[in-house]
């Protein structure tokens, strides 16, 4: 068994609402003590169980915010628009941002991410998904795109992205909004470069 995964998911009701509520819990605490004060007996006096029933769904810490940090990359998944639009727009970085914000725990877990390198791969397995639908869509703009180029000069794009959004979390909203906004104009930049074909997109 990996660490990040979990002994077992419930299969009646009774133990599914114990398993999301030990969920909830934990996000709320990911939350208040961050990754460094989260622990697993902390989360079970504060879900009210006792540790052995925690245990029987989760072996670790780190697989309980995997499943949370999981349950973050799917909600990313849906929120993703896959056209030329939210590909270079302001628009697409924003709504990730404003999404994160106000997911519950939503920051408080990628920074858990960042914290892990176990979960830093589940991250970055997400973002490499993300660049090769994103490359699918830059050659149906242009056939004579290579694909492995695109994909690669994309995963760039949107890691250097995600570190400049991970500097904002804790910034004034003003002085976040002017980040975010230098953000979109480096990405839109280096992509431009990389992709001529994308200009008249964002002009």
């Amino acid at each position: 068994m990996s660490e990040l995964e979990i002994r077992r998911r419930p299969v009646q009701a009774r133990s599914a609402t114990t398993f999301d509520h030990i969920l909830n819990t934990a996000t709320a605490l990911l939350e208040e003590a961050g990754w460094d004060g989260f622990n697993t007996n902390l989360l079970a006096e504060r879900a009210g169980i006792g540790i052995q029933t925690l245990y029987r769904y989760f072996p670790n810490k780190l697989s309980v915010v995997a499943t949370l940090a999981q349950q973050l990359v799917e909600e990313w998944g849906n929120w993703q628009q896959y056209d030329r639009v939210s590909l270079l727009g302001r628009t697409g970085i924003e709504l990730f941002v404003e999404r994160l914000r106000s997911q519950p725990g939503g920051v408080a877990i990628r920074q858990a991410m960042a914290a892990s390198p176990s979960l830093r791969k589940l991250d970055r397995d997400d973002t490499r998904r993300h660049a090769e639908r994103y490359a699918a869509e830059l050659i149906s703009l242009d056939d004579r795109v290579n694909y492995e180029d695109a994909v690669l000069s994309i995963l760039v794009a949107f890691e250097a992205s995600l570190a400049v959004i991970d500097l904002t979390y804790d910034l004034p909203p003003a002085e976040a909004d002017r980040v975010i906004g230098l953000c979109v104009e480096m990405q839109n930049t280096f992509l431009v470069n990389r992709f001529p074909i994308l200009a008249k997109e964002i002009s």
